[in-house]
């Protein structure tokens, strides 16, 4: 009986071998994105049930748009191209930072601009150093676009 329980659990889990094993109470408890790591988040949030509830009622990590949050959206975007978004930032302008300004709510011209001209102004907030990873990066942003009201407005208005 005891191999047909790890069976159902390595069989449910292989899903996370592909990506992120989503939005509920593990994801939230264990943020490092190994494998192995992933496949106990995920077994947490089978095991109390956290996923489905979460979805449902739109709690612990879940969005009513989809399993991931769009901050982890916005990670995963950072992790991928970080070097190249660190340029356009300092330069403010850039395709990466325009796809970045319109995951972030920016979706007219107007805003994208004002988006590439606030992360130039603030690059040395937003990346303190050249070891700056994509958590910390997400975290800065979203703590300097909290102090920048007009611009929040701006994006979350467009």
């Amino acid at each position: 009986m005891k191999k047909w329980i790890v069976l159902a659990i390595l069989l449910s889990g292989a899903n996370v071998f592909a990506g992120d094993s989503g939005c509920g109470l593990g994801s939230i408890i264990i943020q490092k994105n190994t494998k192995g790591l992933q496949l106990l988040s995920m077994t947490t949030n089978s095991f109390f049930f956290t996923q489905p509830l979460g979805i449902t009622s739109g709690t612990s990590g879940c969005s009513s748009r989809g399993l991931v949050m769009n901050d982890k959206e916005v990670q995963y975007f950072v992790e991928v191209n970080q070097e190249d978004l660190s340029r356009e930032m300092a330069q403010g302008h850039g395709e990466k930072l325009a796809t970045l300004a319109q995951m972030k709510g920016c979706s007219s011209k107007g805003a994208q601009k004002a988006f590439g001209q606030f992360t130039q102004s603030s690059y040395t907030r937003i990346f303190p150093s050249a070891s700056t990873s994509a958590a910390d990066m997400v975290k800065n942003l979203n703590n300097e676009m909290t102090s920048q009201g007009d611009l929040a407005q701006l994006c979350h208005g467009s």
